[in-house]
């Protein structure tokens, strides 16, 4: 049986084949840029990928192991976003990514770590945003013409594109240790 999530933009349709869950997420018109798909579930998302076009929208097709899917808090499904990762054109960033939170004093999220509060108050300016299994995430605009965000952690930054600005970002875990996106010190 096919499930279908309508989200903000388009809709998610989540279908079930033995082991294996078939994703499918379609935004209708043309956009404004690049969008990611996530899968959410009540205890996490996971990025499916980029949207790429197809018939006069953008789509995206994804058929992942169910057990994945419980690991990352997303079975059972409970819906799904696109989110503009790259804009075409324009674009204000002085607000931050969409969904993230400005932060001025990014020092406060290391209330035991004088190290990495000292790192993140040299940094400036962050964003912020904390996954549904207490995760939580930072990121700074990314110049190379700048130093470098967090020098402490740098070894475990990711450069990525947020609502269509490139950001440096750092994952931590609930206690606030710094890990990479993806590896086993997340869980």
């Amino acid at each position: 049986m096919e499930q279908r999530f309508p989200m903000e933009q388009g809709v998610l349709r989540c279908r079930q084949v033995g082991d294996r869950a078939e994703l499918t997420m379609e935004v209708p018109g043309p956009g404004q840029g690049l969008y990611r798909g996530y899968v959410l579930g009540e205890g996490g998302q996971m990025d499916l990928g980029t949207l790429l076009p197809e018939g006069g929208g953008r789509r995206l097709h994804r058929t992942v192991p169910v057990a994945e899917l419980r690991k990352r808090g997303c079975w059972p499904v409970t819906g799904g976003r696109a989110v503009l990762t790259y804009a075409f054109s324009g674009g204000s960033t002085q607000s931050g990514p969409r969904g993230w939170t400005g932060l001025d004093r990014p020092e406060s999220c290391f209330p035991a770590d004088p190290v990495l509060a000292q790192g993140a108050r040299e940094g400036g300016r962050a964003f912020f945003f904390r996954r549904g299994d207490g995760v939580f995430c930072l990121a700074w605009p990314w110049d190379p013409r700048r130093p470098f965000p967090l020098v402490p952690a740098f070894c475990l930054a990711q450069v990525k594109n947020l609502g269509g600005r490139r950001y440096v970002v750092y994952h931590f875990t609930p206690e606030g240790r710094p890990f990479v996106e993806g590896t086993a010190a997340e869980g």
